[in-house]
């Protein structure tokens, strides 16, 4: 039971490393990790979601997100726009100034991959792929249950 005790450990401690590697990159853009996630995910998943969706889809609390939304908007890099279908919701839209940003953005999150995967065959990382995938499928199956 070790094992899976170290790769608890050596999953958290590669979380750790990797928004750090996030935030030393996007600082020079004035964002944060939790910035750069948002505006990563409305880059290459689409726009027009509203806050619950990007809760949901984030695996982020509301007042997590609402903060990192606040700042964005305040920065200029996302305009909110009430929902046609729900007037109660706003959906989110990156303005010019985030999609000019946008490559750099994607280039700082590459730059994280890249150094993930340094020393990594492709067979290596198909297993891991695999072997990951069916833990988190365990972790879902046991939390529908409870």
């Amino acid at each position: 039971m070790s094992e899976l005790r170290d790769i608890w450990l050596h999953a958290h401690n590669m979380l750790r490393s990797a928004r750090n590697i996030i935030n030393h990159g996007l600082q020079p853009l004035g964002l944060s990790s939790a910035e750069g996630n948002i505006l990563l995910h409305l880059l290459t998943q689409g726009q027009g979601v509203v806050q619950e969706q990007l809760v949901e889809q984030l695996d982020v609390s509301k007042p997590a997100i609402s903060r990192a939304l606040d700042s964005l908007e305040a920065k200029g890099y996302i305009s909110r726009q009430r929902d046609p279908e729900d007037k109660r919701a706003y959906q989110i839209w990156l303005t010019g100034k985030a999609l000019a940003i946008g490559p750099a953005i994607e280039q700082v999150y590459n730059r994280m991959f890249d150094l993930a995967l340094q020393g990594i065959s492709q067979d290596e990382l198909d297993y891991f792929m695999k072997l990951f995938g069916r833990i988190s499928e365990n972790f879902a199956r046991a939390q529908a249950k409870e």
